[in-house]
């Protein structure tokens, strides 16, 4: 093959006729029901349109020298979701030879080795899975990975679909075959067929400048490989490692984030958008020992990244009790921002100075978030820069690490000033907040820490109540949009308690609340009546709180 070939085709005729494979740079199968369902919407609504010819874009296709196979430079996901497809149409079928001709689509029975052989093989980590489940009708084969779950939640999904399918035809079973021969014939992809030796990894990262959508955990992949050289086996198997051991914890979508965590707070401040992490490493990135220790640190320090995630990780036993607590604290707000600092004071400080530095950075994430300030990108970029410096060696304290960020963190009276006008909307942010409070005023060492916040044990109250009725006449309707969510207006009772008067004038809340255990509740009693004037009144007596239980002392 000299030259590169173009040719319109049905995509079932293309699997039924190709022995195509995943080259090693590429992800595994990554389409949930959202993509899956997208995929069958369009298909049947191309047929119940009568539609002479559906296009399903480009699939990307390399020889392999040697051998009788196409590599699948871009498509896998499409490919794949068909062959499906035909995997799970052929169980809906009752004689044999309509099976084998379903079949015909997949595999390829071989005699000499008296096994199925698939006309589809995926990357390392799906191809025994999707060969045994899809293949060979192994239903009950363990899912080991997270793809592996996708795969059969797409081969559920699809028969649902055709369940469904059935349903409507009365059962008839040429509904089926109509499909089969739509997918067969009409639904056409535009495959392009590049020449043998050509470079594959240079291919796939010219469709991503040519504007061909791929994924930025690909690309990475795919140039890392590209510039292993020699060394590419041990940049497979490193790169393996790290998958296996972040999906055996995590979702495989943590994979680019924890990258990108890695080279922030390493390298600087790496942008979000137009894969800049991809650019960067690139960048930077140039040969295979280059290569070989990039995955090498990144596969080194992945265990310490994962304990951010989780406060049961065996890597906490070597610390203060107290650390695990802070980890499932700051896990509760659900936050990333602080994970690069984070990961940094893991790689580079002393078991002591990670308590602290555990404690004052709840306290900052506290502030930022009552005053609005979490989300806002220099406060992201402060803390990036602020990792580099500890990644470097320059900050090793945590008194060190304050002084670095101390124009970023919300000082005592700017944080009571907003804390004094906050609202709340989320739930479980608001108990939490009046439950340290709680802590503190009871003289509980460390409030901040996460204590039970569920729902089913205590509730938030609104004191002004969300359906007032005429049991409030203090409040103008513009009142009670300003005051409902604002925290001096909420507080803390038993869930059936709360249901059982939740609408109830002040005067009858008041005797109920005054029964109750916790102080920011039982506090209440002491008030005539409710307006929006004691309303701030209790804030700002909370305000006062706040300060002390997220304070900014880490002794």
């Amino acid at each position: 093959m000299s030259k590169i070939k173009f040719e319109v085709k049905g995509i079932g005729k293309l699997i039924k006729e190709e022995k195509l494979c995943v080259p090693i740079y590429q992800r595994p199968f990554s389409w949930g029901k959202k993509q899956i369902d997208e995929l069958h919407n369009d298909l049947k609504e191309a047929i119940d349109s009568n539609t002479d010819e559906y296009f399903l874009g480009t699939v990307v296709l390399t020889k392999i020298e040697g051998e009788n196979k196409l590599e699948i430079i871009d498509g896998q996901q499409r490919i794949t979701s068909i062959a499906i497809f035909f995997a799970t149409i052929r169980e809906f079928f009752i004689s044999d030879m309509e099976k084998d001709a379903i079949q015909t689509y997949l595999s390829d029975y071989d005699f000499n080795e008296g096994n199925n052989v698939p006309k589809l093989e995926l990357s390392s980590q799906d191809n025994e899975f999707y060969r045994e489940f899809i293949i060979n009708k192994k239903f009950e084969f363990p899912k080991t990975k997270e793809s592996h779950n996708r795969i059969n939640e797409a081969f559920g999904t699809t028969q649902q679909l055709i369940k469904k399918l059935l349903n409507f035809n009365n059962g008839d079973l040429k509904a089926l075959i109509e499909w089969k021969d739509f997918i067969d014939d009409k639904l056409k992809v535009v495959f392009i067929t590049v020449p043998t030796g050509s470079n594959a990894y240079t291919i796939f990262e010219t469709l991503n400048d040519r504007g061909i959508e791929l994924a930025q955990i690909d690309l990475l992949k795919n140039y890392l490989y590209s510039k292993a050289g020699k060394r590419l086996n041990e940049a497979q198997n490193l790169w393996i490692e790290i998958i296996s051991k972040i999906e055996s914890n995590a979702t495989e979508s943590l994979v680019l984030t924890y990258i990108k965590h890695y080279w922030a707070s390493t390298y600087g401040f790496v942008r979000k958008k137009n894969k800049a992490l991809y650019y960067q490493i690139r960048n930077n990135v140039k040969n295979a020992t280059q290569v070989i220790s990039f995955l090498t640190n990144l596969k080194n320090d992945l265990d310490k990244y994962l304990a951010i995630l989780d406060e049961n990780n065996s890597f906490w036993d070597d610390y203060d009790e107290k650390c695990k607590e802070y980890i499932k604290t700051l896990n509760f707000f659900d936050f990333e921002q602080y994970r690069p600092l984070l990961f940094s004071i893991l790689r580079k400080f002393e078991p002591i100075e990670v308590k602290k530095a555990l404690k004052i950075i709840l306290s900052w994430l506290v502030r930022s978030l009552i005053l609005g300030k979490l989300s806002g990108g220099p406060l992201e970029k402060a803390y990036i820069n602020t990792a580099k410096s500890i990644s470097d060696r320059k900050i090793t304290k945590v008194k060190d690490l304050k002084n670095d960020l101390k124009k970023f963190i919300p000082k005592d009276d700017e944080f009571e000033d907003g804390f004094k006008t906050a609202s709340v909307s989320k739930h479980k942010l608001a108990r939490y907040y009046l439950i340290a409070i709680e802590n503190y005023h009871r003289g509980k060492k460390s409030p901040e820490l996460l204590v039970n916040t569920n729902p089913d044990a205590v509730n938030l109250e609104h004191i002004l109540p969300q359906k007032p009725e005429d049991n409030y006449p203090n409040f103008s309707e513009e009142d009670k949009i300003t005051y409902l969510k604002r925290i001096g207006n909420l507080t803390l009772m038993k869930t059936k308690e709360n249901n059982d008067f939740k609408n109830s004038s002040f005067v009858t809340k008041k005797q109920k609340y005054k029964q109750s255990e916790l102080w920011v509740t039982n506090m209440l009693g002491d008030f005539d009546d409710w307006n929006k004037e004691k309303i701030r009144e209790r804030q700002s007596e909370l305000a006062n709180l706040a300060i002390k239980t997220w304070s900014l002392k880490f002794e």
